[in-house]
């Protein structure tokens, strides 16, 4: 009974000895002492991060050419038409520029048609008429319809024969084909066989309004004169005429050359 006893004794003893044990084991974890409590984590360590390498800056690149493109041969430009010249001309005169003789007769070739023959190109107005003055065409010249590009005026020996002024008339038809924008060009005076009193003064006076104004001037009283080329006392025959009206011809291919074909 006794020995039973201690038994029990001994036993209590253990058990008191074991929860000592577990209670110094509680303590000491509690206190840190070397033992990490199982519900108490430890922060983790801080890991140094390695530097980030540098970016290398973007490559700029050259844009591309675009390609090439073979261009198409140009085409040729047509050549530019030159205009047509302005070849025209519009007669004032009295009978020896008309081509007449003998009254009411008329040259086979009068004047207008030798220049036509002489120079094809022009476009002839011939407005000349037997027994005309400057006088008497002055009065109605500058209410005329006009188109011509050159204005020959050939008045003078009428104007002599009768005594009649010459300048002022030659004068105003001269200003007013100029004011139209035409070129003019006046005559001299022809010969005769007998010479009409006061031809060589008219003659002279008719250059100087050619000299003052700038109008040409066709020197008839320059060329060569035969008396066996008369149609009669006063007028040129065909020779003589063709001679007068080459001096046209030649005045007008100085002020217009473009013309002289």
């Amino acid at each position: 009974m006794s020995s039973h006893l201690a038994v029990h004794a001994r036993a209590r003893q253990a058990s008191r000895a074991s929860r000592a044990l577990l209670s110094l084991l509680g303590a000491c974890a509690l206190a840190a002492c070397g033992v990490s409590a199982p519900d108490k984590a430890r922060p983790p360590a801080p890991v140094a991060l390695a530097p980030a390498a540098p970016v290398a800056p973007a490559v700029q690149r050259a844009p591309e050419a675009p390609p090439q493109v073979a261009a198409a041969p140009a085409t040729p430009a047509a050549p530019a038409v030159a205009a047509a010249p302005n070849c025209s001309v519009v007669l004032y005169g009295d009978s020896i520029l008309h081509g007449g003789y003998g009254g009411n007769l008329r040259l086979a070739e009068p004047p207008a048609a030798a220049l036509k023959r002489l120079r094809p190109r022009y476009t002839i107005d011939d407005r000349t008429a037997n027994g005309e003055t400057a006088t008497t065409r002055a009065a109605s010249f500058a209410s005329e319809k006009r188109e011509a590009r050159f204005v020959v005026i050939g008045h003078g020996i009428n104007d002599a024969a009768l005594s009649l002024p010459v300048e002022a008339p030659l004068r105003s038809m001269i200003a007013t084909a100029m004011r139209e924008g035409r070129v003019v060009i006046v005559t001299g005076l022809s010969r005769q066989r007998i010479p009409v009193p006061g031809r060589d003064k008219y003659d002279a006076a008719i250059r100087k309004v050619a000299q003052d104004t700038g109008a040409g001037f066709a020197d008839w009283g320059a060329e060569e004169f035969r008396a066996n080329e008369m149609a009669d006392i006063l007028h040129p025959a065909g020779a003589y005429s063709q001679r007068l009206s080459m001096r046209i011809v030649q005045t007008l291919d100085r002020l217009a050359p473009d013309c002289r074909v």
